[in-house]
């Protein structure tokens, strides 16, 4: 009876472990723990904050340009100058036949090399020379004048048409640069045209300018160095002799000299 109890332990522990064994197979998926369900969190999406363009390169406003004045067209040498033809008087100042001279302790009128100066030694003078020539009532005529000394309000002119010593047209040049035109009569002066500063002129001393008159049919044109200066009436039917004119002003001395004169026909249409 031991014997028989002791073969029957083995056995029942046995089947204990297929008990076991089977209760595991059943449950088994209950011992194995459970995976937590993971809810997907919303995360809040940060928004960026916009970064400012930066214009390295600003476009600048176009300025409104304001409308430039249109200069007056100047006349030309064709437009005005019309009609010269022969060559009247080609005078080099080395006929001293042909114009007064003068010596006195206020000034002097004397010939140079090929020139006529008219020197002033004492403020509020004037000196005047007057030819021996002849200008037609149309005519162009150039003359050179240099000033060696002179002060701004001292006064350089060219006499024409002159017919007695109250009675002639003056054309008249300060050292300052400016021009004027006047007509004597009976010793009193009528300004055609008032001082205005002319273009191209050289002011001062020394300088030398070349002067351009031209008169024809009662229109008297004034050009320097070239350049026209202005236009005015005058008388259509007159002639007359040419002289030159220099007053001192300051209290300083002045010198000019005249040279290389030409004379030259008009003719009219």
């Amino acid at each position: 009876m031991q014997k028989s109890a002791q073969q029957s332990q083995p056995f029942q522990a046995l089947i204990g472990l297929f008990i076991l064994a089977g209760v595991l197979i059943l449950s088994g998926c209950d011992f194995l723990p459970e995976e937590p369900t993971i809810t997907p969190t919303l995360t809040a999406t940060q928004t960026a904050t916009p970064t400012p363009t930066i214009d390295w390169f600003p476009a600048t406003p176009t300025p409104s340009l304001q409308p430039l004045p249109s200069p007056t067209p100047q006349p030309t040498l064709e437009d005005l100058r019309e009609g010269i033809t022969e060559r009247l008087i080609n005078d080099d100042f080395t006929d001293e036949t042909l114009w007064e001279t003068r010596q006195s302790p206020v000034g002097n009128v004397t010939f140079g090399i090929q020139n006529l100066t008219l020197a002033i030694a004492r403020p509020n003078t004037s000196l005047i020379s007057v030819s021996q020539h002849e200008l037609p009532q149309d005519f162009y005529l150039e003359l050179t004048l240099q000033t060696s000394l002179c002060q701004p309000s001292d006064l350089v002119g060219v006499l024409f048409w002159h017919q007695s010593e109250g009675d002639f047209y003056r054309l008249l040049l300060d050292c300052a640069g400016r021009v004027r035109l006047e007509l004597i009569q009976a010793g009193q002066a009528s300004v055609l045209q008032d001082w205005e500063y002319a273009q191209r002129v050289q002011p001062g001393a020394p300088a030398a300018n070349r002067l351009g008159l031209w008169v024809s049919d009662g229109q008297f044109q004034l050009y320097i160095n070239d350049a026209y200066q202005f236009s005015r009436t005058v008388d259509a039917n007159r002639s007359g002799g040419l002289g030159v004119y220099a007053r001192a002003t300051s209290s300083n001395a002045m010198t000019v000299r005249f040279s290389d004169l030409q004379i030259y026909q008009v003719e009219t249409n």
